[in-house]
């Protein structure tokens, strides 16, 4: 513990040397990080003494999924072995950002992380801030709260209120999803990383249901799951049909009448979907608030390359796509994407 908190006050030092708002964005970075590895609290003896009954049972769920994980080939590293109550919503705050007439995130790089396509703030009101200055520039901006983060190893991340209480399934998946992370990082490609995370985390929990005689919630999570699918494949259309604009020889004023009609009519077509479903509807607050190029490539950076991955962990087994994985991660970013995209095709 003093040594990861010494090395953040060092990274703190340094970064302060730096021009004003990177010295704010890392002053904060590194302020919250602080906070959440100060105010973890042992699992072990948490369930040792007098807790809520409700948090009780999520920490020991907790502890069952953690095992499971283990045993199915995800390196815990001791992470989620601790609990940290924030008492709100989100744990940090993403802010992305993209040229009105372009489909690609701004990128931000960082010592640990590399280049991502986001700014993390853990509080709501910086990220607000700099989402401001965003849109000065005349960018599109989306701002997306978050629940879980991974740091990748580099500290045991405690487990958050912020997703603890979730339901069984859904608590699983997102572990499984974080740890994950730890298999293969690639630092700069959000969507390699996400992507295969996705595909392990749907690989896992099947399994992890199937054993503990939970079929039945995994057909309810593959429903949900399918309805996502169906919304992420609606949004890739219409990014194509943006695409097509944005190429094109119109004006500058033409294209973003056109951009406005395109996303109007997204919002209708996925209304006629959802009408189709018998149950679910997990994406209408994210249709009816503002969309924009920023937010449509979030979609694209958390799902492009899932069937790809899932198609090759089915094919493989776990430990052959690992390795895969692995022999993608040498490659250079052009390389890498276009493996992916000949598989995808």
């Amino acid at each position: 513990m003093y040594v990861a908190l010494k090395a953040l006050v060092l990274l703190l030092l340094v970064f302060s040397l730096g021009g004003c708002e990177s010295a704010h964005f890392y002053r904060q970075a590194i302020a919250g990080q602080t906070h959440l590895l100060w105010q973890r609290e042992a699992v072990p003896e948490l369930l040792a003494s007098d807790i809520d009954p409700q948090l009780r049972h999520q920490l020991e769920l907790s502890v069952d999924v953690l095992a499971y994980a283990k045993e199915s080939g995800l390196e815990t590293g001791g992470a989620y072995t601790s609990y940290v109550e924030t008492g709100r919503p989100y744990v940090v705050w993403n802010v992305f950002a993209a040229d009105p007439l372009e489909l690609a995130l701004k990128t931000s790089c960082f010592p640990v992380a590399g280049c991502v396509s986001y700014r993390g703030y853990f509080r709501e009101e910086d990220a607000r801030q700099y989402a401001a200055k965003m849109r000065e520039q005349g960018l599109d901006v989306y701002v997306g709260g978050v629940g879980a983060y991974s740091t990748l190893g580099w500290f045991k991340d405690p487990l958050l209120d912020t997703f603890l209480f979730r339901s069984e399934e859904h608590l699983a998946a997102l572990l499984f999803h974080e740890l994950a992370h730890q298999l293969v990082y690639v630092k700069g490609d959000t969507r390699f990383n996400e992507s295969l995370a996705t595909a392990v985390e749907q690989y896992v929990l099947e399994r992890y249901l199937a054993e503990k005689g939970r079929a039945d919630d995994f057909v309810k999570y593959q429903a949900s799951r399918a309805r996502r699918d169906q919304v992420i494949s609606l949004v890739s259309k219409v990014r194509a049909e943006l695409r097509g604009v944005y190429a094109s020889d119109l004006s500058r004023e033409e294209k973003l009448k056109r951009k406005s009609v395109i996303i109007g009519e997204l919002v209708v077509r996925y209304e006629r979907l959802a009408e189709s479903w018998a149950e679910g509807n997990e994406y209408l607050y994210w249709m009816r608030s503002p969309i924009n190029n920023a937010k449509l490539e979030t979609v694209a950076d958390y799902h492009e390359w899932v069937p790809v991955m899932e198609g090759q962990l089915e094919q493989r087994g776990f430990d052959g796509f690992v390795e895969w994985l692995q022999a993608l991660a040498k490659l250079d970013s052009d390389e890498r994407t276009q493996r992916l995209r000949d598989l995808s095709e």
